[in-house]
């Protein structure tokens, strides 16, 4: 069987896919469900037989997945019901040289099974996320896990037998119902043929090659709406909650994100084998609005080598594709963005072959963040070129790898990021115009408070008899207002207008600073001595005003000086005595 399959996909190279990785629609493919119940345990019961079988027989359009090739001999039938709770699947798969020496669990035989999860849901029961995909890898080894979401369990919800004569085998089980619109979930079954430990196809059921992208899926509203539509047997209430997606709101402090929303393009080149990644030429971005030109020639493209090895002996066409990202800003698992963008004609060129142009077109990316083993996926998107290329100019893989590939002269385009977040470079400017009313209207209504706080405190520190204790409030009030209005500037992301009027506020804070100084100094200073009454006693010297004691001072003076002319009249005297006693005794 895998000899087959390889032989036929190689022939088939040529009819390989267009350019574009983005799918058709989940609506555009809708299979009926039938009733029932199963029991899980590898065997297949009677009432999966009501289901019209799915046929997998096509490969999946990437170049190393098949090419979209349809297979001679189906790989395996697909069996699907439902009862109340639960969908129900059987998967039968013809495959006798079953191999699963890869490290890669995904290069492994073995059957993948998607569907989605209920959307997530805030306090107030409103949907912030759509339904988020599960994605179960069952190998026919028994081996299984889930790449996201919740894990299957062994011999309940899921169960894998190796047919006996080891022509194939089964995988069967269950996953609840959520998610339901209009009576139908959206769900996708793959297998994966691996020989030589390598995956050579992912192959889905009839006619539908687009499966290859339903990994990306991250979540119902992203990018690579591409799983099939089942339309579930019974009645079955809707339980499907689908966030409303409005454009991005801008605010005086988030609005620069939108304004240097950035994005990033190059050109690069993947071989399917090791997946091994090349870089081809230097990429550059540009951020919303912008238009980024590219065109790079003979000198700045270096070519990665492709040969038999790293192509699987020429059956495994390599990714030579341009991708546009986020530029790495969605760097955490869960992180998310809607980018828009217009890619122009992208001409490529090489020696000796005609011109090949891939028509203009656009991009509408939903990203969502994923955490991987190696880091972060899910945000960027590509613009596959080998096969198109292969495709116009009839190339075969060995001829695009040796031949054409290091002929390759020059390859040009441009992108444009034209939305992001449902929001254009010129809303975001419409939004700058007007900053300056918006900041004029926070001062008057958010900070009003905050102004009336200060002046109240201005007018009680200003009032006549104010104690110091009831200026030390007030200022203490002022000083905690003007903090709080310049943290709310600082949170809104107002720092013009709003900061000018935090230091009007902060100036009148400082005149309230000076008046509880000049307050406190006068309660300090020491106090002078009080005046007596007129009708105090002149003898009470406690209580004599200044002025008495003065005038006691006079008084004094006046009396000395008279008992001082009394003493020099009585030294007279007595002289003049004792002269006239000297006179007589002689």
């Amino acid at each position: 069987m895998k000899k087959l399959l390889a032989i036929f996909v190689v022939a088939v190279m040529v009819l390989s896919l267009m350019p574009m990785t983005m799918s058709a629609a989940t609506a555009d493919w809708v299979v009926n469900s039938v009733e029932g119940t199963a029991v899980i345990d590898g065997v297949k019961d009677e009432a999966y037989d009501a289901f019209e079988a799915l046929v997998f027989e096509t490969c999946g359009e990437g170049s190393g997945n098949g090419g979209g090739a349809t297979l001679d001999t189906p790989l395996g039938y697909g069996y699907i019901m439902n009862d109340a709770d639960f969908v129900y699947f059987f998967m039968d798969v013809h495959d006798s040289d079953m191999d699963n020496t890869s490290a890669n669990n995904y290069e492994r035989d073995s059957v993948e099974i998607f569907f989605m999860d209920a959307a997530a849901l805030n306090d107030a029961g409103n949907p912030v996320t759509a339904g988020a995909k599960v994605q179960w890898r069952v190998c026919y080894d028994g081996d299984m896990g889930a790449d996201s979401g919740i894990v299957p369990v062994a011999n309940d919800t899921c169960v894998v037998k190796v047919n006996d004569d080891g022509s194939g085998y089964v995988v069967e089980g269950k996953f609840p119902i959520t998610e339901v619109l209009n009576n139908q979930i959206e769900m996708l079954l793959q297998i994966n043929s691996a020989s030589g430990g390598v995956r050579s196809a992912t192959v889905y059921a009839s006619g539908h090659p687009e499966g290859d992208n339903g990994y990306q899926r991250n979540s119902r509203d992203t990018t690579y709406d591409c799983w099939m539509t089942l339309a579930l047997a019974g009645d079955h209430a809707d339980t499907r909650r689908d966030p409303v997606e409005v454009p991005y709101e801008f605010t005086a402090k988030n609005y620069v994100d939108a304004q240097s929303a950035p994005f990033f393009s190059q050109l690069f080149a993947q071989d399917v084998v090791s997946w091994g990644w090349y870089g081809v030429g230097s990429g550059k971005g540009g951020v919303l609005g912008d238009t980024v030109d590219y065109s790079w020639n003979a000198i700045d493209l270096t070519q990665p080598v492709f040969d038999a090895t790293n192509t699987s002996d020429w059956t495994a066409a390599p990714n030579y594709a341009i991708q546009v990202s986020c530029n790495g800003v969605l760097d955490t698992a869960g992180d998310s963005a809607h980018y828009e963008f217009s890619i122009s004609d992208i001409v490529i060129t090489a020696d000796g072959y005609d011109t090949v142009t891939i028509p203009a077109q656009t991009l509408d990316c939903k990203w969502v963040a994923k955490e991987e083993s190696w880091g972060i996926s899910g945000t960027d998107s590509s613009i596959e070129l080998g096969a198109t290329i292969r495709d116009t100019l009839g190339l075969t893989v060995q001829q695009f790898c040796e031949e054409y590939i290091p002929a390759i002269s020059n390859i040009s385009y441009s992108v444009t990021l034209d939305k992001w977040n449902l929001v254009t470079a010129a809303d975001v400017q419409a939004f700058v115009d007007g900053l300056g009313a918006l900041e004029d209207a926070f001062i008057n209504e958010s900070l009003a408070e905050y102004t009336d706080r200060v002046n109240a405190a201005l007018a009680t520190a200003s009032a006549e008899g104010a104690t110091p204790d009831a200026i030390k409030d007030a200022l203490d009030d002022a000083t905690k207002a003007v903090n709080r209005a310049r943290k709310d500037s600082e949170n809104n992301g107002y720092v013009n207008a709003a900061y000018a009027h935090c230091d009007s506020l902060q100036a009148i804070v400082d005149q309230i600073q000076g008046l509880y100084d000049a307050a406190v100094a006068a309660q300090s200073a020491p106090a002078e001595e009080p005046v007596a009454a007129d009708n105090a006693p002149a003898d009470s010297e406690a209580n004599a005003p200044a002025d008495s004691a003065s005038s006691s001072s006079e008084g004094g003076s006046s009396t000395g000086l008279i008992v001082g002319i009394i003493v020099v009249v009585v030294v007279i005297v007595v002289v003049v005595a004792a002269i006239l006693l000297g006179k007589k005794k002689k």
